[in-house]
């Protein structure tokens, strides 16, 4: 089965192409095409990501994105396959210009770019449906219902979140072209999803079934380290910036005392906080300016931040695993690639849950990527017909999403 997946939920314009077999076995997957085009040094200038600034981007770059990732994956590869776009009906070119009529750049460029190519082998579309921003999601949900009506193939929505669940199968150092076996995930699993716009524990009883026993009440652990970059006068993405601020300060080695609280750490359910925690670094700030720089305060600061975040993922992730007796843990989503919170989970795991597996997403597919996208949809193959494809940008992850 040849899936093409597209992703564009956020600053990501993503496209992929994976090949899957042997499905009555343990499933063998190639990636035949994995391209990703981040939008981070247009979104960087206003310290987050601006929606219809996304939008335009992806507009852009969808169409000649497709392109690179058909010829990769060897999908397109010969001038046989142009033919002319004259004959294209002019009753099709109509329903095109309909279900892009909100997207005119991106239209004009399928029609320059996609309508002359056949059809590729592909066996079904994969395309993310929510949750992400909306102007974002639309333009890749109708850049699939064109492909879909033009080429005659299925589509399958996919939940963003589900995407960063099924990333850990892919192991450690996915090869491009080269066949390997999926992991195996053995459930009950406990998923941790951390990123940007999300913060959830997510119980997986089988692939499709999951229930959301915590999520955040506020700001993701994710938009929370933006905020505090910037309070810092640091760079966007804040994580990878307060992680590195974090990583020049050794234990015991700053003669500042700060102290941070770790929100919601003991409350008996499994939601997070992480809003009063920035405003806690703001007050900390405005405190020791009156006798230090902000250049010596960053990272002392990163590091307690950091340290504070950390303690309560990992803290409510081992005690849900341990409440729900779960199999398997997987980590997920942008805040993933944090190296903190990898080895404290890992270490954690080892410790209070010697039986059971920890999966952790390789670094280079945490971010947002359509070849997670693309495996999700070979696990859920629920199709739907393009008219029907609708974008929802407060998706859940739960069974009632479906």
């Amino acid at each position: 089965m040849v899936i093409l997946g597209i992703e564009t939920s956020c600053d990501e314009t993503a496209i992929a192409v994976i090949e899957i077999g042997d499905p009555k076995k343990k499933p063998r997957i190639k990636i035949l095409s994995n391209i990703i085009l981040s939008q981070i040094p247009f979104h960087r200038k206003f310290g987050g990501v601006v929606p219809n600034l996304a939008k335009r981007e992806h507009q852009r770059n969808l169409a000649p994105i497709l392109i690179r990732a058909l010829k990769e994956a060897e999908l397109r590869n010969s001038k046989s396959e142009i033919r002319n776009p004259k004959q294209i009906q002019n009753s099709k070119l109509q329903v095109l210009n309909s279900i892009l009529e909100r997207e005119p750049e991106l239209l004009e460029r399928f029609k320059k770019d996609v309508v002359p190519i056949r059809p590729p082998q592909v066996d079904a579309i994969a395309v993310t449906t929510g949750p992400g921003l909306e102007p974002a999601l639309w333009t890749g949900v109708n850049f699939a219902r064109a492909l879909s009506f033009l080429w005659k193939k299925p589509i399958i929505p996919v939940n963003h979140l589900e995407g960063h669940i099924y990333t850990v199968m892919l192991g450690n150092r996915p090869a491009l072209k080269q066949m390997f076996q999926l992991q195996e995930l053995k459930p009950p699993t406990l998923v941790l999803i951390a990123s940007g716009g999300h913060t959830e524990l997510i119980l997986m009883r089988k692939p499709g079934l999951y229930s959301v026993i915590g999520e955040t009440r506020d700001d993701a652990a994710g938009e929370a380290f933006d905020k505090v970059a910037r309070l810092l006068g640091l760079g966007y993405p804040g994580g990878p910036e307060i992680a590195a601020q974090a990583a020049k300060i050794k234990i015991g080695s700053s003669k500042l005392k700060i102290s941070l609280p770790r929100p919601m750490i003991k409350s008996p359910d499994f939601d997070f906080s992480f809003s009063g925690l920035k405003t806690a670094v703001r007050y900390l700030l405005q405190d020791l300016q009156k006798k230090h720089s902000l250049k010596n305060l960053r990272g002392p600061i990163s590091k307690e931040f950091q340290d504070a975040v950390v303690e309560v993922l990992v803290a409510k992730t081992i005690r849900a695993a341990k409440k729900f007796k779960v199999k398997s843990v997987i980590l997920g989503g942008g805040v993933a690639a944090n190296k903190l919170l990898r080895e404290t989970l890992e270490k954690e795991v080892k410790r209070q849950l010697p039986s059971t597996t920890l999966h952790l997403p390789a670094t280079s597919l945490t971010g947002d990527n359509a070849l997670m996208i693309a495996l999700a949809a070979y696990f859920s193959k629920k199709e739907k017909h393009w008219s029907k494809l609708r974008a929802i940008a407060n998706m859940r992850l739960d069974k009632k999403s479906r």
